[in-house]
């Protein structure tokens, strides 16, 4: 169902920092680039490189380049084909590179930070390299939205699936999935996202159950009637697990069985730690294999929105 595209962004993303490492995956992440620049009218794309400290020469072999300036000028060169080969977009775009004597990901995240981007797109390879530690540390240490992209995605994003659990925080990645969603003139569906930690005591009966499905069913019709929709239009699966990586894996199933092509997430909690609703599904996501892109959305200072308002 389309979203009424014309509408006005609720988040409009400017900057997007697209991490790039000079492997087969950089392909993926430019090409992902140029179509999320174009069809949400990015200002400024900033392709980035940091130089792993384990990379680097001895500093006495007088035949390799200066870390500080040939070797980046060299990657810079290298970068810059790949970009013009595959990036065909009318906003900016550069390319910059750091040297990370101690830690690549210190540079990754000191340049989020100080290019105050809206995005950063982070690669996701198959098999034993998606448990890099270095993503994880991006991701808790980071204030910015993360959108990790596997090799090969489709260049799509319609439809979109937010998963959501009604609290604030959700609100603002529901906002974005919607803005996302009426750029590509497409489809939106949520999932709702249950916390096991927060069940009642002592246990959950089917009677119970039943009632706090009935609950969270007008929760979020009271939810979308803040932004003068309705459950028709963005439909909402509404079901209660018993753990939070289960909720992760349906998620992902939820996704498949409505052909999504990208996933954003929202919720209560902190990226940083597993033991927080949101904290577990960042880390569940970044190593599961699985071929779809996912955008983390952080908790982000903000007024109380209108939905919050019309049901206090």
């Amino acid at each position: 169902m389309n979203h009424q595209g014309s509408k006005q962004s609720f988040h409009q993303v400017r900057q997007i920092l697209v991490c790039l490492d000079l492997t087969e995956i950089d392909a993926s992440l430019i090409k992902y680039a140029a179509h999320l620049s174009r069809t949400l009218s990015v200002e400024r794309v900033i392709f980035f490189h940091a130089v792993q400290a384990y990379d680097l020469p001895d500093r006495a072999d007088k035949d390799f380049p200066d870390p500080e300036t040939e070797l980046s000028e060299l990657i810079r060169k290298n970068l810059l084909k790949s970009v013009d080969e595959f990036f065909k977009t009318e906003c900016h775009w550069e390319i910059e590179t750091r040297v990370g004597y101690e830690d690549a990901a210190k540079e990754i995240i000191a340049y989020i930070r100080e290019s105050s981007a809206d995005l950063t797109l982070l690669g996701q390879k198959f098999g034993e390299n998606r448990q890099a530690r270095y993503s994880r540390k991006i991701i808790a240490e980071t204030a910015c939205d993360i959108l990790l992209v596997p090799q090969m995605g489709a260049l799509s994003m319609n439809p979109v699936l937010c998963a959501v659990d009604f609290s604030e925080d959700s609100s603002i990645a529901f906002e974005k999935a919607l803005d996302i969603s009426r750029a590509e003139a497409g489809q939106m569906h949520c999932y709702f996202v249950s916390d096991p930690t927060r069940a009642y005591f002592p246990a959950t009966t089917k009677r119970s159950s039943d009632r706090d499905l009935h609950r969270f069913r007008q929760t979020y019709e009271q939810f979308l009637k803040g932004y003068g929709l309705s459950p028709e239009a963005v439909p909402c699966r509404i079901e209660l697990h018993d753990t939070v990586s289960s909720e992760a894996e349906a998620i992902h199933q939820t996704a498949s069985e409505y052909n999504a092509r990208l996933i954003v997430v929202g919720a209560r909690g902190d990226a940083a730690k597993t033991t927080s609703l949101f904290g577990h599904l960042c880390e569940t996501f970044r190593t599961m294999e699985k071929d779809l892109p996912v955008m983390l959305v952080k908790p982000q200072p903000r007024k109380k929105l209108s939905w919050f308002r019309k049901s206090s």
